[in-house]
């Protein structure tokens, strides 16, 4: 197993596995940017998408915005269309293999994903948290995917998420009425299972100019395009702080995002 040494100017590189893009920048592109900012490495594994696709070139935009790199793609179908090879179809072992493979590859201290109901109910996020899971387990076994590169064991696993607190605050804002209860396609967590708070309103320009870089997604009417209609403030108000569910893998509890 890779040694790793203590240093009080580390700051925790983060590799975040989403399954499409502009997820980057909505859920962790303030988290990203900070990382970025201090002199941390951070990458983005996307599920969905292939090379020589606009959203791609617009996912590599919005990469270069936040500082993390060139895209890691597993080159899987979104579950809205019907070419190639659906990510929630594909072959489980296959899928995480892949990861476990960029795991290996980058040697992040962090990987975060989505909670356990994708964020939202979106069944992409909710396969890109089940195989995320997997080969963050994965990964540290030299048993398991040998072909995959040398064995590495990430610290720290985040899942993004919703307070539920802040689900009923800004429904209104983002659609109109009020909350309703928790069920299918209603995001948010009971607010106790929320154990780390990111403040990243100094980065929401960043953040809000890689969102934008995904031009198709803003313009084709979907949920994106809210976000848009917003005034500044509301936006900035929304956007401006990031919630996770943190699992400590080894060593002493920590901040998953503080430098050490």
């Amino acid at each position: 197993m890779p040694v790793r040494t203590t240093d009080d100017d580390h700051v925790p590189s983060v590799l975040c596995v989403h399954a499409h893009p502009d997820d980057e920048a909505l859920f962790t592109g303030g988290v990203l940017a900070r990382t970025a900012r201090r002199g941390g490495r951070t990458g983005v594994v996307t599920c969905t998408w292939s090379e020589g696709s606009g959203r791609v070139e617009e996912l590599r935009r919005s990469l270069d915005i936040l500082g993390a790199g060139e895209p890691r793609l597993l080159g899987y179908t979104d579950n809205a269309f019907d070419d190639g090879v659906k990510f929630c179809s594909a072959p489980f072992d296959e899928a995480v293999g892949k990861v476990v493979g960029h795991i290996r590859d980058f040697r992040p201290d962090v990987v975060v994903t989505y909670d356990a109901f994708g964020s939202y109910g979106h069944p992409d996020h909710v396969h890109a948290h089940r195989v995320t899971i997997a080969a963050v387990e994965a990964a540290s076994h030299h048993q398991l995917y040998p072909e995959a590169g040398t064995p590495w064991a990430p610290s720290h696993l985040c899942f993004a998420t919703f307070p539920r607190s802040e689900v009923e605050n800004r429904w209104g804002t983002l659609f109109g009425g009020t909350a309703p209860q928790p069920g299918p396609g209603i995001p948010g967590v009971d607010d106790e299972l929320v154990t780390v708070t990111v403040d990243v309103r100094e980065f929401f320009d960043t953040k809000w100019a890689a969102f934008t870089a995904h031009e198709s997604e803003l313009t084709r009417g979907g949920g994106a395009s809210q976000f848009v209609a917003m005034n500044d403030s509301d936006r900035r108000d929304t956007l401006g702080t990031e919630w996770f569910i943190h699992r400590q893998l080894r060593g002493d509890a920590t901040d998953p995002f503080a430098p050490r």
